[in-house]
């Protein structure tokens, strides 16, 4: 029931902020939502703030394990380096196809990380949990000679995530460039970065 508790007022908190912001986490609006009083709310986030840095980190790394398994069980199937290829061009393809809403998560968290440390360091484990997880997944394609020999996989899966993130920047902030133009660089510049020496 306690975790039961948690995950409501969290999904509750994750709603708010997604409609309307930070400001818009009211204690006493959430509570009366989750059916649950201020005490439990204060029991599972320590205060407010603490219930909105657990929403903003929930909100940055959700989707995150199950997009790591479907990558984990593509990867799984491959029995060559052109196998490989082809499996990672499909996910870079739908994570740029897919992904918008994710993405601007993302970008909104990393924007109220600015000046709270603690969210800050939130975001920086949260991110490394990414990098680890798909470093785990490609490492053995690295050591059977399916990835450039000399990548530095932790390095050039941050530099990958970062570009898919970056891609809010035609999506929600430009007027100027083109969606399929940045898509096709960026799969090339990752087929160069995974593959080619």
């Amino acid at each position: 029931m306690a975790d039961d508790n948690r995950a409501k007022i969290l999904d509750l908190a994750i709603a708010a902020i997604d409609a309307s912001g930070e400001s818009a986490v009211r204690v006493n609006h959430i509570c009366d939502e989750a059916g649950v009083t201020p005490p439990v709310l204060y029991y599972h986030f320590g205060n407010r703030d603490g219930l909105v840095i657990a929403a903003q980190i929930e909100r940055y790394s959700r989707r995150t394990e199950a997009d790591i398994a479907a990558i984990a069980r593509a990867v799984a199937r491959c029995e060559s380096s052109d196998d490989l290829r082809q499996a990672l061009r499909i996910t870079w393809t739908r994570s740029l196809a897919e992904r918008s809403e994710s993405r601007w998560r993302r970008t909104n968290v990393l924007g109220s990380a600015y000046a709270r440390p603690e969210l800050e360091a939130a975001v920086a484990d949260a991110q490394d949990k990414i990098i680890e997880g798909l470093v785990e997944i490609l490492e053995p394609c690295r050591a059977k000679g399916w990835l450039r020999p000399e990548i530095d996989l932790a390095s050039t899966i941050a530099w990958h995530h970062s570009l898919l993130i970056g891609r809010v920047h035609i999506e929600h902030g430009s007027r100027l460039g083109n969606a399929d133009e940045w898509d096709r660089l960026t799969l090339q510049a990752l087929q160069h970065a995974f593959f080619d020496s």
